[in-house]
C-alpha cells in the first residue's frame, strides 16, 4: 500500500511538472494532471491539499533537483555556467517553472536565501577577482546562463543555424563560458577602469573606439 501511494505521488508530480511548466499556475488544470498521472483527482487533493500545494511541490522538485545536480561553485563561476547550461538544455522544465514562478508565485518553492547569502559571503572573502559587488556578479552570471532560453527563436536562428542542433548549442556554450570568464576577471585584466556610480567596488566600461 505504501509503495502504491509513493508511486501515485511520483506520477502526480511528474504530470504536475509537465502541466505547470507548459501552462503556468493559472493555466494548469487539475483534471489534465490527474488524467496524465492515471490518478484519481481526489488523491491529488489528499496528497497536496490544493492546486497551490501541488505547484509548490512541483517547483520544489525541479529546483531542488537542479541545485543538487549543479551545485553553485563560487570559485569557478564560468565552469558553473557551462554545467548549468547543459542541465537546462536537458531539463527545460526547470527554466519554464522558474519563469512561471517569477510571474505568478514569487514566494513559492524552496527558500534559497541562506544558501545564496553563504555563497555571496564566500565570494566577498576571496581575493578580489572583479570589482563588481558579489551579488550583482552572480545575478549577471545567472543572466548569461538563462539568456539562451529567454530570447526568441528569431534571434537564436538569425545566423541561419538551427538553435536546437548540438553543434549550435556547443558554440553557444563555449561563448557562455567565455563571457562568464570575462565577467569574473579582474577589472584591469578585462580592460576596465574607473568608478561606477553608487559603489566602491565598481567600474565603467571603456569608451568605444572609432
Amino acid at each position: 500500500m505504501v509503495r502504491d501511494s509513493t508511486d501515485t505521488r511520483a506520477r502526480i508530480l511528474d504530470a504536475a511538472v509537465a502541466e505547470f511548466s507548459a501552462f503556468g499556475f493559472a493555466g494548469a488544470r487539475i483534471d489534465r494532471i490527474a488524467e496524465s498521472a492515471a490518478a484519481n483527482k481526489r488523491s491529488i487533493y489528499v496528497y497536496y491539499e490544493n492546486k497551490e500545494g501541488l505547484f509548490n511541490a512541483a517547483l520544489h522538485r525541479v529546483l531542488s533537483a537542479f541545485v543538487e545536480a549543479v551545485p553553485l561553485t563560487e570559485e569557478d563561476l564560468p565552469g558553473y555556467a557551462g554545467r548549468a547550461f547543459d542541465y537546462l538544455i536537458a531539463q527545460p522544465e526547470t527554466v519554464r517553472m522558474s519563469m512561471w514562478r517569477k510571474l505568478e508565485r514569487p514566494a513559492a518553492g524552496p527558500a534559497q536565501g541562506e544558501e545564496y547569502a553563504g555563497k555571496i559571503a564566500a565570494m566577498a572573502r576571496r581575493e578580489p577577482r572583479n570589482e563588481l559587488p558579489p551579488t550583482d556578479l552572480l545575478v549577471l552570471v545567472y543572466g548569461l546562463i538563462s539568456a539562451w532560453f529567454t530570447n526568441p527563436d528569431d534571434l537564436l536562428s538569425a545566423d541561419g543555424s538551427d538553435p536546437r542542433s548540438p553543434d549550435r548549442l556547443a558554440i553557444h556554450r563555449a561563448a557562455l563560458v567565455e563571457a562568464a570568464a570575462r565577467l569574473v576577471a579582474p577589472a584591469n585584466a578585462a580592460g576596465l577602469k574607473g568608478p561606477m556610480p553608487g559603489g566602491r567596488n565598481s567600474h565603467t566600461l571603456p569608451a568605444a573606439q572609432p
